[in-house]
This record gives structure tokens, sequence and C-alpha cells, in this order.
């Protein structure tokens, strides 16, 4: 982003503000068996060395470096300080870090350390690493791989292709001068230190080749970017040099001279390199050395190159530590004072403002860090915010599915029961209806039979009135008799044969009547049956109307289909005995009998 690139430049800014070339000074604790201390430290960018020379007028020396560390200085302090240059190559430099010195001066120690304090190696890539981590997102990352070899007598051995001959390798060092390295990848520090021990191993336990070895191990770091499709290589590089006291050595023999002469050369080739480069030389020496030609692409251009310059500060040291001092103000482009006050007073007051200046871009970048921490913090909760909206969509997604699912078997269920409902609705209208034309027929045939009782009515009727005539014709024959004997001989006979003919007409009625009673209990038997009939099946109707579903219940009452409503309710006098002495029939009801209405009258 814009943001991290403008991080990137100041950092950078910042890291070069006096040059791209750094130099640190480490003295490291005298021995009990090494007699006083011949150094002292003035300041943290001061370190001055009694030369005991009585001939000189200030038999001190001081000597000006990037940064001076004293011996009761341990690894932390020293790493908090090299620490800017781990930065620089995450952001894409190329960085070379160097330990120089004699032998025994604390080189191997600063670089390697302890178990229970490590060196530069693993602290650098542990830094690397978290760096990695707090850098990488969802769309960039970052990944190492490592290189170990070493030169000895300008013959380059590499460490870990001599075991693992599959392994990837790299391409190092200037067009003039390339080698081909094997890579390992390591993912976490703990590989990273398994890579670095076996490296190690493989190296051998040859103590005095090792003075006069140079060992460089070189992080390789690279990063992607998926969006931008940006592609980020650089490197870097961890040297152990060999010891410097070849350069103070006068008389040697064997093999080891050559080994010396190899170490000089290759040390001196270093020197004159990083003192062109400091001195902005048009022309810088890689070719001297197969050392400066393999690091070409670590020492000049942007790259960033510290040497940290390790002394011994005993007096039997001396010579060994004026000679790694004078390299060192050397590769620095410095020149060593006698302690003039004044001009130390000036150079201090120079450092003084450097520092300042060095305190306000620190403060600025310090600034910057807490800016990116906060917009990679803001990052985070809108990414994690994301994370919370898109569950929500997931589960509000899940929750309107199961709905619908639900809501469609529901409305399948509700067709069904629709269907059911209408096949019953239509079964009840057909048996309504069958019901419907039953009742007219009943109607029909009860309608004939009132009809029949109306006619048998009117017979009955006829037949009084003919009975009535024959009792007052039979009054009138009677009171003739006055008139004629022979009527009145006659007149018994008529009587007898009109008490015959009143009989007669008694007992047809009787019969009649008889048969009309025999109709009417018939008739109402069969109405009886009819209407329970009706009855029966109206509820059974019902019944089969509310089981489905209580909204489809018909509007049907078995109470509405009642004989009385359909059927005529007149009532009809029934004569029940004959009167034989007025002349009249009268048909009357006992007490007991119980009164039923039919559609012929009641009885």
């Amino acid at each position: 982003s814009p943001l991290i690139n403008e991080k990137k430049r100041l950092f950078n800014d910042l890291l070069t503000t006096k040059g791209n070339v750094k130099v640190f000074c480490r003295a490291r604790p005298l021995f009990e068996d090494e007699g006083p201390s011949i150094i002292e430290f003035p300041d943290n960018c001061t370190i001055r060395v009694n030369t005991s020379d009585d001939t000189l007028s200030n038999p001190k020396k001081d000597f000006e470096f990037d940064r001076v560390y004293g011996p009761h200085v341990g690894q932390a302090a020293l790493f908090s300080d090299v620490q800017p240059f781990v930065q620089s190559a995450l952001d894409g430099s190329n960085v070379s870090i160097f330990a120089y010195g004699q032998t025994d001066a604390g080189k191997t120690y600063t670089m390697e350390g302890l178990n229970h304090d490590r060196g530069l190696y693993a602290r650098c890539f542990e830094e690397l690493f978290d760096l990695a981590n707090s850098d990488s997102t969802s769309t960039s990352r970052f990944s190492f791989s490592v290189s170990v070899f070493e030169i000895y007598n300008e013959q380059i051995r590499d460490l870990l292709s001599e075991t693992q001959s599959n392994l990837p390798k790299i391409n190092m060092g200037s067009h003039e001068s390339i080698i081909e390295l094997g890579q390992e990848k390591a993912d976490n520090p703990l590989e990273f230190l398994r890579v670095l021990k076996s490296a190690f191993q493989n190296r051998g336990i040859d103590k005095s080749k090792f003075n006069v070895t140079h060992l460089i191990v070189t992080v390789h770091i690279y990063y992607s970017n998926t969006i931008s499709g940006e592609n980020i290589y650089s490197k870097l590089s961890l040297v152990d040099l060999a010891g410097s006291e070849g350069l103070t050595v006068e008389n040697d023999s064997g093999d080891n001279v050559t080994d010396l002469l190899h170490v000089m050369n290759s040390i001196s080739a270093l020197g004159d390199v990083l003192s062109s480069l400091t001195s902005e030389k048009d022309s810088i020496p890689y070719e001297n050395s197969i050392l400066t030609r393999i690091l070409a692409d670590s020492l000049g251009g942007s790259s960033k190159t510290l040497m940290i310059v390790n002394i011994c500060p005993s007096a039997r040291n001396l010579s060994e530590t004026i000679s790694c001092l004078n390299y060192a103000a050397r590769a620095r482009n410095t020149v060593p004072s006698l302690g003039n006050r004044d001009t130390i007073k000036k150079w201090r007051d120079v450092a003084s403002d450097a520092r300042k200046e060095l305190l306000d871009k620190e403060r600025e970048n310090q600034n910057l860090k807490q800016e990116v921490v906060g917009l990679k913090q803001a990052l985070k909760d809108a990414n994690d915010q994301c994370v919370l909206l898109y569950t929500e969509v997931q589960r509000a997604w899940k929750v309107s599915f199961t709905l619908q699912s639900d809501l469609k078997s529901e409305n399948t269920m509700l067709v069904e029961k629709h269907r059911l409902e209408k096949e019953q609705n239509s079964q009840l209208r057909n048996q309504i209806a069958q019901l419907l034309q039953l009742d007219q027929e009943q109607k029909l045939q009860m309608q004939q039979q009132d009809s029949t009782i109306q006619d048998l009515q009117a017979k009955i009727i006829d037949l009084e009135s003919q009975a009535s005539e024959a009792v007052r014709s039979d009054t009138t024959r009677t009171g003739d008799a006055l008139q004629s004997r022979d009527i009145s001989s006659s007149i018994p006979r008529a009587a007898e044969s009109t008490d015959d003919s009143s009989s007669s007409v008694t007992k047809k009625l009787e019969e009649e009547l008889k048969k009309r009673d025999a109709l009417i209990e018939r008739l109402h038997e069969e109405n009886e049956k009819l209407f329970d009939r009706l009855t029966e099946r109206s509820m059974a109707v019902s019944t089969q109307v509310l089981s489905p579903s209580p909204r489809a219940s018909p509007n049907i009452q078995p109470g509405n289909v009642h004989r009385g409503e359909d059927f005529s309710s007149e009532a009809v006098a029934s004569p029940s005995t004959a009167n034989k002495n007025n002349g009249a029939i009268t048909l009357v009801k006992s007490g007991t009998d119980i009164v039923k209405t039919t559609p012929a009258g009641e009885y």
C-alpha cells in the first residue's frame, strides 16, 4: 500500500542518513590472565586506546564509529541496533553484516552466541520471521530459504549440497563471477537452526582451519502479492570473517602462509570496497577477491552494510587491536585523531546534532509504526466484521431456505387437504341430494295417503247423511200410522227394517273406521320409521361433514329434517262410538289414549 511504501522509504532514509556502510565496535571482557584493559569508552560512539607510546605527546588514540559497545553489553543490546538492518532486508534491500576481528576477539560469539544467549544468526532470523508474520496479509506473504557456504583459499564450499544433492539451486555473485548454491527452505526459526546445525556439522571440527575460513550464511527473502502481482527478492548475508591477525604476521612457513595470504587478500579487498563505497568513488574493486565478487550485490548500490569490529582489550593484543581499529576506520572512511580537545568537541557536537536528528527520525518512525499498527488493527477489525456479516448472511440464507421449504411443504399439505375437503363436500352434496329426493318421494306417498283418507271421510259423511235421512223418514212414517191400521201393522216391520238398515250402516262404518285406524296406525309406523331413517342419515352426514376439518362444516342441522315441517298439521275429529237413540254417530277418544299428530289428523 502507499502508506507501507512511504514507511519503507522513510525508514530507508533514516538508516542511510550517514551512508549505507556502518561500523560498530565491540570489546569483549578480559580473561583472568590478560592483565589490565587498555581500552576506554568516552561515549557511545568513541573508543580510546592507550598505546603506551611515550614518544607521543598524547599516547591515547580515539576512534569514532557509529556505535561502540563495552564488555558489559550483551547480545540483546547489540541486536537492538542491528534490528534496523534486518527490517531493511525485509523491506527489499540486500543487507550484509560482517563480524571482523582477530581470533578469540568474539566474532563467532557475536554471530552464533550460546544456547542461553543467542547470537545474530538466530536473532536475525527470528526478527525476520516475526516481522513477516506482522506484515503478511491474506493476499501477501513472505517465504525464506537458507544457503550456507565457506570460502577457504579462494575456493567456495557449499555446506548444504554436500549431503543433499536435490536441493533447489540459486545463483549468487556478480555477472563476471556467478556461482550456483543450494538453498533449503526454512518456514520457522526451529527449521533455520536445524539447517545451520546440519551445515556446521558438514564443516568439520578443524578449528585451525576455521581461523582462515570465511563462513557466510545467507537468508533469501521472497515476497509475493497476489493482487498486485508484485514479487520482491532480497537477502540478508551474515559473514563470520577469518581472523585478522594475518594482517600483522610477518613470518610463517608451510601451508599456513598460503592460507594467511588468501585471508589477507580477501580482507584487504573487502576494506578497499568499503572504503570506495564510503568515499563514493566511481569504480568499486569487487573483482579483487572471491568474497567481494560473491557479495557484490550486497555491498554497493542501495544495499546496506554493517561491519562489527571485535577487539581484545588486553595489552598483549595491542598491535592487533590497533590494526583492527585502523582497518575499520578506513572502511568507514574516517581518520583517527590524537585526542585534540577542540577536534573532539567539534565532532562531539556534530555527533550530538546527528543523534538529535536521528532521534527525531526515530520518533517519526515510531509514530509511523504506531499508525501502521492502528491501521492494521482497523483492517483486522474490518475483516472480522466482514466475517461476522458473512456468517450472518449465511445463517439468514439457511433460515430463509428452511422457511421456504417449510412453506412449500405446508402449501402442499393445504392443497391436498383442500382437495380432500372438496371431495368430501361433493360426497355430502350427493348424499343430501339423495336425502332430499327420498324426502320428496315420502311427501308424495303421504299426499296420496291423505287423499285416500279424505275420500274415506267423505264416504263416512255421506253414510251419516243417509242414516239421518233414514231416521227422519222412519219418524214421518210412524206419525202417519194413526190414519191407517194397515199402516200401523206395517210400522214394526218398517222400524225393524230401518233398524236393520241402521245396524248394517253402523257396522259398515265401524269396519271403515277400523280400516281407517289400521291404515292410520300403519302410516304412523311408516312415518316413524322414515323419521328415524332421516334422523340417522342426517346425523351421519353431520359427522362426516365435521370430521375432515372445522373449516369445512356444512350448514346442515339434523333438526331441520323433521317430519312436522313437511307435513300438514290439520286436525280431523275421529268418531269412536255410535249412538243409536238420537240417530247420530259420534267418535270419542278415551282419556288414556295418547294424542298423536299425523298427516291424517289426531288419533
